[in-house]
């Protein structure tokens, strides 16, 4: 994979393994009972049920609203959209037969810098093409990782908080899921996460949805605790999960790893 060759202003913190979970507290587990993820991005919010994490029995039908701000429009739901009723719908409803992790996206007048031409849901996409093909240029034995729902929504949950409470680290803010929730019985889990400027410098002209994820797979490839996350042999699902910073300076990114111990 071609490198960029830009100094990593902010390093990622030290890459963990998690041993094997017993329990892993959440719902799920047996069957009976699921948790739904919403978030939005830029330019509207989920007013129905609202956004944040919900457990919900199985086959559960659960309401969704979404809102645009002035001069925005809704464009869709994406992420675990098999049971919604209709992804291009402001009003619409989504039946919880798994674990799920929705977004609302808008467009329009939002307050994204012009030189940003992307959203976080494609970067959180290219990371784990990028990943998978470090997997099979370095292992090409390994399995190709699959997106998981409960993954990707425990990313996006630490990612928001990451932002949202101005810190930077693997320990959950409080109030926030552990980083076991949900943990099936006989699997370990892995994390990576990255503070990646979204350019070179500033006052600077802004990178690319190349560059920023390239640099950020390059840096955690250098990382030896990073590196053998993205290599363990173990890990068969994966979960990202992307927020800019306020200021739009910085893209704060979580990738959670899980496979059968």
């Amino acid at each position: 994979m071609k490198r960029i060759t830009i100094f990593l202003l902010v390093a990622a913190l030290i890459a963990v393994i998690a041993g094997c979970s017993i329990g892993g507290g959440g719902g799920g587990d047996n069957g009976d009972s699921y948790t739904l993820t919403i978030i939005s991005t830029t330019g509207g919010s989920v007013t129905n049920p609202g956004e944040g994490y919900f457990t919900h029995d199985v086959g559960t039908v659960v309401n969704l609203t979404a809102e645009a701000e002035d001069g925005c429009q809704f464009v869709n739901w994406t992420g675990s959209v098999d049971t919604i009723a209709n992804v291009n719908a402001t009003s619409t409803a989504i039946t919880t037969n798994a674990h799920c992790s929705i977004r609302a996206n808008f467009s329009g007048n939002t307050s994204c810098p012009p030189g940003i031409n992307y959203t976080e849901a494609e970067a959180e996409e290219l990371i784990i093409v990028l990943i998978n093909d470090e997997r099979q240029e370095q292992e090409p034995s390994l399995s190709t990782l699959s997106e998981d729902p409960l993954l990707t929504g425990l990313a996006w949950e630490h990612s928001i908080s990451m932002v949202e409470n101005n810190f930077f680290s693997h320990d959950r803010y409080p109030g926030d899921r552990p980083f076991s929730y949900g943990q099936p019985y006989g699997t370990v889990r892995g994390e990576n996460i990255a503070m990646i400027p979204t350019r070179q410098y500033i006052p600077g002209p802004y990178l690319s949805l190349q560059e920023v994820c390239e640099w950020a797979v390059s840096e955690w490839m250098a990382s030896p605790g990073h590196r053998a996350n993205i290599l363990e042999s173990r890990f068969t699902e994966t979960g990202v999960g992307v927020s800019f910073s306020d200021d739009w300076d910085y893209l704060y990114m979580t990738q959670i790893f899980e496979g059968a111990s």
